[in-house]
């Protein structure tokens, strides 16, 4: 399987709507258009930018009333202001009724939050940050409605980011989510394969590793102009190896997305580093020490005249591990600590990742409504951490 079926499939559905008599050519001047100011939601649903301490949503969570008061209330309860909601899944999949023809007419519709609007109600009325992530160019379920496809080795698909077409039908989503009044709009998967029989791709017009970043990047620009109208900020999600190299193959460079984004989020799980990373034989063993030394490589790398160090790390927004993957088991400690590393080199801004939607509220600081969280119980929390870091360096 190839790549070009994809890039075919893709095309002729848009243009001529083969295999899907529901699409007309209306639809493609659809997908190009920018929606009237006149159409936008009201501003009121909006909460000002806080320091983002956040966590992940998914769909289901966020569309389920026995789980979703769980999350505002734990939010409620910390240091926690912002949530993160995943409006498109990694299979395509769209978490709410959305009138993007396209969308419908391939089925990618599933209505796991049966009300956005009231959540975004709901949220704003408890003071919380709105971020719509949006997961983009890995597609299976738009992918397989296309024709001949492309698959990775767990049989997941992407569609071809080199695509205006499929680059449209993202950013008619994010444009969507911003009017209907999500303060921010993070894109996941903003990347070329990583994983699979890559030697199997075929692009008509050529790629490497310079067209692969150049087509990001565009894509990127062409998210920020027409996300401007909204007034909304925009960030995107890489691989931690990005904060250390720049050929990672998937059209990702860290210092030229930082140099275009509101924010920039590495995800820098400990357990996902390699053996011998920063010379750890066991990096999940050391999130201290794997977390401040991965962000002192993306300051690194990404400062310069035009981007001062304090404008860096106001910038840098890392996701951190609250999971458990290999030895040892991820407790308030563990994740504490991760937020110590990151605060010790002046990024002040994080988010927690659990695929569970599990967190750890032990592990967070709390809140008592006047705006600062309660100086004994801070105090307490961090005495528990003493003997776990009292052999580890703080520079």
């Amino acid at each position: 399987m190839r790549l070009t079926g994809a890039i075919v499939g893709i095309s002729f559905i848009l243009i001529f709507g083969l295999g899907i008599s529901s699409l007309h050519n209306e639809d493609v001047i659809l997908s190009k258009h920018t929606p009237h100011i006149s159409s936008f939601y009201p501003t009121s649903l909006r909460v000002d930018k806080p320091e983002v301490k956040g966590i992940h949503v998914t769909s289901w969570i966020a569309g389920d009333r026995r789980y979703f008061p769980d999350i505002i209330k734990l939010i409620d309860e910390t240091e926690l202001n912002t949530i993160v909601i995943d409006l498109k899944e990694a299979d395509g999949r769209i978490a709410y009724d959305v009138d993007i023809p396209l969308a419908k007419a391939t089925g990618s519709v599933e209505k796991r939050i049966r009300n956005l609007d009231k959540l975004i109600e709901e949220c704003k009325r408890h003071n919380i940050y709105k971020v719509a992530r949006i997961v983009l160019f890995k597609d299976t379920y738009l992918a397989e409605k296309t024709g001949e496809i492309w698959k990775d080795y767990k049989g997941e698909a992407f569609t071809n980011p080199y695509l205006d077409e499929v680059q449209d039908y993202n950013l008619r989503l994010a444009e969507d989510a911003a009017r209907r009044g999500f303060d921010e709009i993070q894109f996941d998967y903003i990347r070329f394969p990583s994983d699979g029989p890559l030697k199997d791709i075929s692009y008509p017009d050529g790629h490497n590793e310079e067209k692969a970043i150049a087509a990001i990047n565009k894509f990127v620009e062409r998210a920020k102009d027409r996300l401007s109208p909204y007034r909304v900020k925009l960030s995107v999600d890489v691989f931690g190896l990005t904060t250390l190299r720049d050929d990672v193959g998937i059209g990702q460079n860290f210092k030229q997305l930082t140099d275009r984004v509101d924010y920039i989020s590495p995800m820098i799980y400990p357990s996902h580093y390699w053996k011998g990373s920063y010379g750890f034989q066991s990096p999940n063993s050391a999130p201290y020490e794997i977390i401040k030394a991965a962000l002192k490589d993306a300051i690194r790398k990404s400062v310069d005249e035009k981007q001062p160090e304090e404008v860096v790390k106001n910038k840098i927004r890392p996701w951190l591990q609250d999971f458990d993957l290999g030895y040892p088991d991820y407790g308030p400690e563990e994740v504490r600590i991760q937020i110590r590393a990151a605060e010790e080199l002046g990024i002040r801004e994080w988010l927690l990742w659990n695929p569970g939607v599990r967190y750890t509220k032990a592990a967070l600081l709390p809140y008592w409504g006047n705006g600062r969280a309660d100086i004994q119980s801070t105090k307490q929390a961090i005495n528990q951490l003493t003997d776990y870091t009292e052999s580890i360096p703080t520079n």
